[in-house]
C-alpha cells in the first residue's frame, strides 16, 4: 500500500532507541538577533537555531561493502550497503563507498542513527538508483527514517492517541515551558515534538493561516494536506521542537520544556492547539558522492528522503535528475543541506523541485549550486524557522522554457518565520495555491527577476494575496533596462494597480492567486489583498528601476494588524542610520566562507561587487563575474557594484567552469575542490545554546 503524497504510511512500528550526547564546536551564530532595532520581534525570530554542527565521524562500521559494477548487480550492491549500515553502532559510524559507479535498488539507513554514508567525492563515487527504498510510503533512493515513525494522518496522533496531547497553555511567542493535557502517553524526552493549531476559517485581517476549507484562501481550491486533520479541520500551522524536559503532573498532564521557544504570534485556545510526536532518529548523513535518480520514474518520490530525522545532513553530494524532488524533508528538525550540486530534472513541470520540505523546522539549506532544475526550493507548507542562504541558481527551466522560475518561499499554508539570505537566484514567490504563508524575511539577496530569454514571471518578488507581514532588507533587485516599474499591487480586494506592468515590475504584491485577477474563482484565483502591500516591511533595498537604494521610512514602518505589532514608526526610521548587520544568522563570516573573500557579499553597503551581465556574445544577458566568461561579449557592470558572487557561484563559474546559461550536461563536482577540506567541505558551526525570544505585547487591530 502506498499512501498519498502527504499522508504517509499507515502503520507504526516501535523499536528501542539509544540516545547519545555529542559535543559540537562553538557557534559563530549571533545569539542576539541582528535585526533588533530594524524588525519588530513579532515579524522575525532568532535564526541561530537553524541547522547544527555536522559531526566528523571517522571510525568505520564493522562491515564495509564490496560493490560490483554493472546494472545487473543492483540487488547485490544494495544488500552489501545495507549490511554495512546494519553493522554500525554508537562508536562505529562510517560506511565508505569506494570510487566507482554502482547500481543500487534503494538504500534505507539503519534505525540506530549516528551513521554516515561517505564516498570519495561526487566526481569519483556514484550510486545510480534502479529502484527506491520504501521510506514510509513515499519512496526515495536513499531513505533516512525513524524506527518508530508515524505521520500526521495516523490514528495515534489524533486527540486521545498514544502520540498526542492537548496544548493547554504557554501560547505566547518565545514561551519555552508548555502545559500539555489529555496525553495518550508521556511526551518523549530528548526527542522531537510537533506543535500545531487549527487553521482559521475566516480572515483575521492579519496573520491568516487557512486552506481550501476556509473562505477566500486558495486559488487551487483544495484543502491542504499538510498537518493533522481533526474533526474536518486542517492543522497546518506547526513548529517542530525538541523536548528538553518533561514533568508529570498526573492525570495525563505534563509540564514540557521545549527548544527553541514558540515562534508563532497567533496561538490561541480558540484554535484548539495540540502537540504530537512523529518518531525520532538522529545524526544520519550522506557525503561526497553522486546520487543519480535518472532511472527512477516515480512522480511522487525522489532521491534522498529525511523522515522524522533530527540533525541529519547531506553535504558534498551531486543530486542528478530527480523526478519530483531531489531532497525531501518531512516531519524533521535541524536538517543541513550544504555544499551540494543539484543538476537537472526529469520533467521540468510545475511539480519538479530540488528541495521540498514539509512539516519541518529549523533546517538549513546553504551554499548549494542548482543548475538546469526547475524550482530550486519549494517550502510546501507547515515549515518554520528555516534558513535558506548563499545558494546559486542558473537556468531554472520550466516547461516551455519561457518562464523565469523562482524559489517558492511558501506554496502551502503556514511556512512562517523563514529567512532567505545571500542567495543569487531569479527571485522569490509566496503564493496561495494551497494557502498562504506569513512573517518571512529576505536579507541581502540578489534577485535579478529575469532569466535571459524568458518572458513570463519575470519579477524579482511575487507575493500573492494573503502573504502578509513580510520583510525585505538590504536586497539587490531587478534587471537594468528591463524592469521599468517599481511596484504593482492590490488597492482593494477587487482592484489591482498597474496590472499591465506586472512582468516588468520589481514588486508584484497582493494579486489574486494566478496573477492580477481579483475574482473569487476556485481553481484560478482568489480576491486580491491590499494587506500584502500595506503590511510589507522594506528597508535599504537597491532596485534597478530607481537605480538607488530605498531608505524609505514609510515603507519600513507598516502599522499593526491582528497578531502583529507596528514596525516602529516612520519618524523612527527617518532618524535611523543606514547601517545594516552583515548577516541575520552569522555574527561573522561562516566557517566555510573562503578566506580573503569579502563578507557580506550583497547589499547597499557592498561597493566592490563583481556580478554583472554579458553584453553581446553567446551569453548575452546572463550573469557573469568576468569578461572571459562572456564568450564573444564583454562584462557589463551591474547593480552599482552592490553584488559580489557568493562561494557557490564561484564554484560553478570558476572551479567547474560552468556555462553561464546553465546548458549542457552535468559538470564534474567535488566539494573539497571548491571549498577545501581533505574529504568533505567544512561542516560549519551549529547554533549555541538555544536563545529564548522574549515575549512582547502584541497589538491586535
Amino acid at each position: 500500500m502506498k499512501p498519498s503524497r502527504f499522508h504517509l504510511g499507515a502503520y507504526l512500528s516501535v523499536a528501542p532507541l539509544v540516545l547519545l550526547s555529542l559535543s559540537f564546536p562553538c557557534s559563530s551564530r549571533a545569539q542576539i538577533p541582528a535585526w533588533t532595532g530594524i524588525i519588530d520581534p513579532t515579524r522575525a525570530i532568532n535564526w541561530s537555531n537553524a541547522g547544527f554542527s555536522i559531526p566528523s565521524y571517522t571510525v568505520p562500521c564493522v562491515t564495509q561493502p564490496t560493490l560490483l559494477t554493472g546494472s545487473g548487480n543492483d540487488a547485490a550492491n544494495t544488500t552489501a550497503i545495507q549490511n554495512a549500515l546494519n553493522s554500525c553502532d554508537a562508536t562505529h559510524n562510517v560506511v565508505n563507498i569506494p570510487a566507482g559507479t554502482y547500481y543500487v535498488a534503494g538504500v534505507t539507513f539503519g534505525t540506530k542513527g549516528f551513521q554516515v554514508l561517505r564516498g570519495s567525492g561526487a566526481n569519483q563515487t556514484s550510486l545510480i538508483f534502479t529502484a527506491e527504498a520504501g521510506c514510509g510510503g513515499l519512496s526515495h533512493g536513499v531513505c533516512m527514517i525513524a524506527p518508530n515513525w508515524t505521520y500526521s494522518g495516523a490514528g495515534n496522533v489524533q486527540p486521545g492517541g498514544s502520540n498526542a496531547c492537548t496544548w493547554s497553555s504557554g501560547y505566547a511567542q518565545g514561551t519555552a515551558i508548555l502545559t500539555l493535557t489529555n496525553c495518550g502517553s508521556a511526551p518523549p524526552l530528548n526527542q522531537t515534538m510537533i506543535l500545531d493549531q487549527a487553521n482559521d476559517t475566516s480572515d483575521t485581517s492579519g496573520v491568516y493561516i487557512c486552506d481550501g476549507g476556509s473562505s477566500n484562501c486558495t486559488y487551487e481550491g483544495a484543502a491542504n494536506a499538510n498537518g493533522r486533520v481533526i474533526s474536518g479541520h486542517t492543522y497546518s500551522e506547526t513548529q517542530t521542537v525538541l523536548v528538553t524536559g518533561v514533568i508529570a503532573l498526573g492525570g495525563g498532564s505534563y509540564t514540557v520544556t521545549i527548544s527553541p521557544g514558540v515562534y508563532s504570534t497567533n496561538i490561541r485556545s480558540s484554535q484548539t492547539p495540540g502537540a504530537w510526536w512523529p518518531g525520532f532518529v538522529q545524526n544520519d548523513g550522506v557525503e561526497n558522492m553522486t546520487l543519480d535518480g535518472t532511472p527512477l520514474t516515480d512522480d511522487g518520490g525522489g532521491i534522498l528522503g529525511f523522515f522524522s530525522c533530527y540533525q541529519c545532513w547531506a553535504t558534498g553530494v551531486e543530486f542528478k535528475d530527480a523526478w519530483r524532488q531531489a531532497v525531501w524533508i518531512y516531519q524533521s528538525k535541524n536538517i543541513v543541506v550544504r555544499s551540494n550540486y543539484f543538476y537537472g530534472a526529469q520533467s521540468h513541470a510545475s511539480v519538479s523541485y530540488n528541495i521540498e520540505p514539509d512539516l519541518s523546522s529549523d533546517f538549513l539549506v546553504e551554499n548549494n549550486i542548482m543548475q538546469q532544475t526547475t524550482t530550486p526550493i519549494n517550502l510546501n507548507g507547515s515549515d518554520s524557522g528555516a534558513v535558506v542562504d548563499y545558494n546559486f541558481g542558473v537556468d531554472q527551466i520550466y516547461s516551455d522554457g519561457t518562464w523565469s522560475w523562482p524559489i517558492f518561499m511558501g506554496h502551502g499554508p503556514a511556512s512562517n518565520f523563514n529567512l532567505f539570505e545571500g542567495n543569487i537566484v531569479n527571485g522569490v514567490q509566496l503564493d496561495n495555491a494551497s494557502g498562504p504563508s506569513d512573517q518571512t524575511t529576505n536579507f541581502r539577496n540578489l534577485y535579478p527577476g529575469k532569466q535571459a530569454g524568458t518572458a513570463n514571471l519575470t519579477v524579482p518578488i511575487v507575493y500573492r494575496a494573503l502573504a502578509r507581514n513580510n520583510n525585505f532588507v538590504g536586497n539587490v533587485l531587478g534587471t537594468a533596462g528591463f524592469h521599468t516599474t517599481y511596484q504593482v499591487y492590490a488597492t482593494s480586494t477587487t482592484a489591482f494597480s498597474g496590472a499591465s506592468n506586472e512582468f516588468v515590475s520589481i514588486y508584484d504584491l497582493g494579486g489574486g492567486g494566478t496573477g492580477d485577477v481579483c475574482s473569487l474563482n476556485p481553481g484560478q484565483s482568489t480576491l486580491c489583498d491590499p494587506l500584502t502591500y500595506s503590511t510589507l516591511m522594506r528597508w535599504g533595498n537597491y532596485d534597478t528601476v530607481n537605480a538607488a537604494t530605498q531608505w524609505n521610512s514609510t515603507e519600513a514602518s507598516p502599522i499593526s494588524n491582528t497578531y502583529i505589532n507596528a514596525n516602529f514608526t516612520s519618524s523612527y526610521f527617518s532618524s535611523l542610520g543606514h547601517t545594516l548587520p552583515s548577516s541575520l544568522i552569522y555574527s561573522s563570516a561562516p566557517p566555510w566562507w573562503p578566506s580573503g573573500k569579502a563578507f557580506p557579499s550583497i547589499g547597499p553597503d557592498v561597493t566592490t561587487g563583481n556580478v554583472g551581465t554579458c553584453s553581446g556574445g553567446t551569453y548575452a544577458g546572463w550573469l557573469a563575474t568576468s569578461s572571459g566568461q562572456c564568450t564573444g561579449g564583454t562584462l557589463s557592470a551591474g547593480w552599482a557594484s552592490h553584488a559580489l558572487s557568493n562561494p557557490a557561484m564561484d564554484c560553478y563559474l570558476t572551479t567547474m567552469a560552468g556555462p553561464l546559461n546553465g546548458s549542457g550536461p552535468g559538470l564534474s563536482f567535488n566539494a573539497a575542490t571548491c571549498y577545501g577540506g581533505a574529504t568533505a567541505p567544512p561542516p560549519g558551526k551549529g547554533p549555541g545554546a538555544p536563545t529564548i525570544i522574549s515575549a512582547v505585547p502584541i497589538t491586535a487591530s
